[in-house]
């Protein structure tokens, strides 16, 4: 069985084979060439009928076209008050997810059958993988007894403070595993096979009737008979291949992840050079301790990369082996398992390997599997990263995981749709909540936001909410994409804040995630209605597999500009004492100061300045009271070391403010350029003369 793209129109043209591994095909949706739209046709010899199946569920049957001797899916076409109608889900085309292709014969007996992966358009296939590696990563991470004893210090980066899977242990059973199966392919196991093969005469041992016959009517010296031959074809080396597959999965899956967190890393060192070579007060300190640990970790996964590059090809190798061309089985307990020297001690080294794993159920690994296959992936991923990001802050994975089993796998669903969990924080001024594809009801509406994160005020005991809608798409490479992305903000984002919880204060903001690497603008103010949207409301960026920095941002900017804790650390979430700075009482009603906050444990640095014009205009105003006397202050602006959603000037450690439009404290004429799907960009028109202090 082969698939193709196909282009459907009065008659079917074939195209190129899809992308195949070896075990799997891969395509995307809306694939396209000159403008005709691709889908998916299957080549198969003797089938009675080709069905396309979805979590072992038929979802489509397959129509056959004699003259191009290929299966497809026929479009059904129909009219509707006046106007015609076609199918909506095309196979191939805007049907994504993984999809198993199947050919039966005349009595529906399986003939044949491939896995196929679909991919949303706007991702690579190699996004696609490393999304699925990470997915299953993730839920291990979560899953782990962090005071278990393999997670000592060398196995925890001091910047984020997840586990990272025990490598040299690790490294040391697949060294010996690899040593064992290089003793056994020179003093190979073998088993005596019965075959059918073309001898000479002089070598039958048995004559049989049929062979009597054969040999009088050729006369050709051969025949054909039944012989005994030894062969390494046996059952221990498929539950062996299965064994280094694994070691192979695993090796892939933390190399990814790893290379990933490295490159992050390395963009935020960057970033923190920037600002150190801008600043030459004491506010680099903590830059520059910051940059300190920046460099150590990434010191240690560049040794733990080429480890895991080292032990990829040693497990490339192995599979490379003659012995081991064959069919993989599951793992089982078999006389050589138990009493064979080789065999017994790679079944040792395999259980060892067991141990460092966590302990999921096999009906949660099944379930993980369907996630994966699940045309829901990205948001799934989604899902896991903010999970990922917010244990930083205090939530416990472990209590994601529990939900997780007792809410979808027991059950047996296919999917973590209608999620919600409070997350109480016993050390923070917070709890979280996280909401995931759960309908909120309102006057007989529903709304439905991909995503709810909602911060609770444990003094106040009142909730900041922030939506999050997911959207797969890349606005910049469509026709219409400025359109399209208007239409999906006052759809998934304006809509929320003027409709969802009407006539209170709990929407504080609310963001569009998509992939399109072009676009992002943290602080979007379009004409959508005569509803004033004050800074910081509406917002969108890009978050992909090779796009990763974005999520800590925006989850940042919740914290401290969406939510008003200030005070509290971006990086563990831990309240600081701030020290103030340039306090001025201007008048009697009206206050002036910065705040500069450090995190002696994260080395982390952030400041709460004022615009002052907003300040001497009283735009924006807060409140608060001195003496019993109310006075105004300006909405703070924050900006950081790195990873600032406040627009940054390219040459100097300046903030823009989006309520005026101007620079915090403009030392130089400078131009201002705001696009609201590309976001802003602020360029002096002179060189910088001297060095600002904070």
């Amino acid at each position: 069985m082969k698939l193709f793209h196909i282009i459907c129109e009065d008659e079917i043209t074939c195209l190129d084979e899809l992308q195949f591994n070896g075990k799997e095909y891969f395509s995307c949706e809306y694939n396209k060439k000159r403008g005709k739209m691709f889908e998916i046709g299957v080549k198969v010899n003797a089938a009675s009928e080709v069905i396309v199946k979805q979590f072992n569920n038929r979802v489509l049957s397959l129509d056959y076209d004699a003259d191009m001797d290929i299966w497809y899916q026929k479009k059904t076409q129909w009219i509707e008050k006046g106007f015609k109608r076609r199918s909506d889900g095309i196979f191939g085309f805007n049907v994504g997810g993984s999809f198993e292709v199947e050919a039966l014969d005349e009595t529906g007996n399986l003939l044949d059958s491939v896995h196929v992966n679909i991919t949303p358009g706007t991702m690579s296939i190699e996004e696609y993988k490393s999304m699925q590696h990470e997915v299953r990563r993730l839920f291990e991470i979560f899953s782990y007894d962090l005071t278990d004893n393999k997670f000592e210090e060398n196995n925890v980066l001091s910047r984020v403070q997840l586990p990272m899977f025990p490598l040299q242990t690790f490294h040391l059973i697949v060294q010996e595993v690899a040593a064992l199966v290089n003793e056994l392919v020179e003093r190979p196991e073998v088993e005596l096979q019965t075959v059918v093969k073309k001898i000479n005469v002089k070598d039958v041992r048995k004559w049989t009737p049929s062979i009597i016959i054969e040999n009088a009517l050729k006369q050709q010296e051969k025949v054909v008979a039944l012989v005994s031959e030894q062969v390494t074809d046996i059952k221990e080396n498929k539950m062996l291949k299965n064994i280094i597959e694994q070691f192979l999965e695993r090796t892939i899956s933390e190399l990814i992840a790893e290379k990933s967190q490295l490159k992050l890393f390395q963009e935020e060192i960057e970033e923190l050079k920037i600002m150190i070579s801008q600043e030459n007060s004491s506010v680099v300190e903590k830059p520059k301790q910051l940059l300190i640990v920046l460099n150590n970790d990434c010191l240690v996964l560049q040794q733990r990369i080429e480890q895991w590059s080292s032990l990829k090809v040693t497990l490339d190798e192995l599979l490379e082996l003659p012995m081991l061309q064959v069919e993989s089985e599951q793992l089982e307990d078999t006389h050589l398992f138990r009493m064979h020297t080789y065999y017994s001690r790679i079944y040792d080294l395999f259980m060892q390997y067991e141990n460092l794993t966590p302990e999921l159920t096999d009906t949660f690994r099944m379930f993980i599997q369907v996630l994966l296959k699940s045309p829901t992936l990205y948001e799934v991923w989604v899902l896991l990263k903010i999970i990922q990001q917010l244990s930083q802050w205090g939530v416990n994975p472990r209590e994601f995981i529990d939900d997780i089993e007792n809410k979808y796998v027991k059950p047996n669903t296919h999917s973590i749709s209608g999620y919600r969990k409070q997350f109480r924080l016993m050390d923070k001024p917070y709890d979280i909540g996280i909401y995931y594809d759960f309908t909120f009801n309102f006057f007989e509406k529903e709304y439905r936001p991909d995503f709810m994160i909602g911060f609770y005020n444990k003094s106040k005991k009142k909730w900041a909410f922030h939506t999050l809608d997911v959207k797969y798409k890349n606005y910049s490479a469509m026709k219409n994409g400025k359109k399209e992305f208007n239409k999906d903000l006052k759809k998934s984002a304006f809509r929320y804040l003027t409709e969802l919880f009407p006539n209170k204060d709990y929407l504080h903001s609310a963001t569009l995630v998509h992939l399109d690497p072009l676009g992002g603008h943290w602080n979007v103010k379009p004409n959508l209605s005569e509803k004033i949207i004050t800074q910081h409301k509406l917002a969108h960026f890009v978050f992909s597999p090779i796009n990763g920095k974005n999520l800590q941002i925006y989850l940042k900017r919740l914290l401290h500009e969406g939510s008003g804790y200030a005070n509290c650390c971006p990086n563990c979430g831990q309240e600081k004492q701030g020290e103030i700075l340039n306090y001025k009482v201007i008048n009697r009603n009206k206050r002036s100061w910065k705040t500069i906050y450090k995190c002696d444990e994260c080395k982390e640095l952030w400041v709460a300045n004022f615009c002052s014009d907003c300040s001497f205009n009283n735009r924006n105003p807060l409140t608060d009271y001195e003496n019993n006397i109310r006075y105004n202050y300006p909405r703070p602006l924050f900006k950081y070391p790195t990873h600032n959603y406040n627009v940054q000037v390219g040459d100097e450690w300046e903030v823009h403010c989006p309520t005026c439009n101007c620079l915090s404290y403009p030392e130089r004429p400078y131009t201002f350029n705001d696009d609201e799907y590309k976001g802003p960009n602020v360029q002096y028109h002179t060189k910088k003369s001297n060095v600002r202090y904070v």
